[in-house]
């Protein structure tokens, strides 16, 4: 565990916001494997500060299972039922695990990805907790700022609040159409 100095708490500041724009252009409702691997590492980082453990804790970790995945996998065990089928049931018994299977393909295809893995969005809500520990501790004078070196912490943070909000916003609105 780290202390977290002023420097490292502008240059945390600094990769939120940089965090934030990036993430905007992602597809929200989408499940990216590469935004998950970068959210948990992210997440590690600000766990090694003692102040921001129990935040970094909370948040748990990014799932990243996309669709591709679970379709593959669910096509690997159909394909398993098929060579069962053919080689050890009955004509009837073979008939209805082949039929179920092809149900368990279709059910899979309509469930969203966000059910079984962390989408963009909530990945952004994860940062935007942390984007707000943050604003508290700048709010709170923990760390002793210069007037110069708070005003652009806070306006970092500022920003990178906005930007969060504004995507979380906008796909709850798009979810409502």
């Amino acid at each position: 565990m780290a202390d977290l100095t002023r420097k490292e708490f502008y240059q945390l500041a600094h990769d939120c916001r940089e965090y934030a724009m990036r993430l905007a252009t992602h597809d929200q409702d989408s499940v990216d494997r590469l935004v998950c691997h970068e959210f948990n590492r992210f997440r590690e980082r600000v766990a090694s500060y003692d102040p921001l453990q129990a935040t970094a804790a909370s948040l748990g970790k990014a799932r990243p299972v996309t669709r591709w995945l679970v379709i593959i996998i669910t096509l690997a065990i159909w394909l398993v039922c098929v060579l069962i089928a053919t080689q050890f049931l009955t004509f009837l018994s073979a008939g209805l695990l082949l039929g179920l299977t092809t149900i368990l393909i279709f059910t899979v295809l309509m469930i969203p990805p966000r059910v079984y893995g962390t989408s963009v969005e909530a990945v952004e809500g994860r940062v935007l907790v942390v984007v707000e520990k943050l604003q508290a501790m700048l709010q709170t004078d923990e760390l002793g700022f210069s007037e110069a070196a708070f005003f652009q912490a806070r306006d970092l943070l500022r920003e990178a609040n906005a930007e969060l909000r504004q995507q979380v916003y906008l796909n709850r609105v798009d979810g409502r159409r």
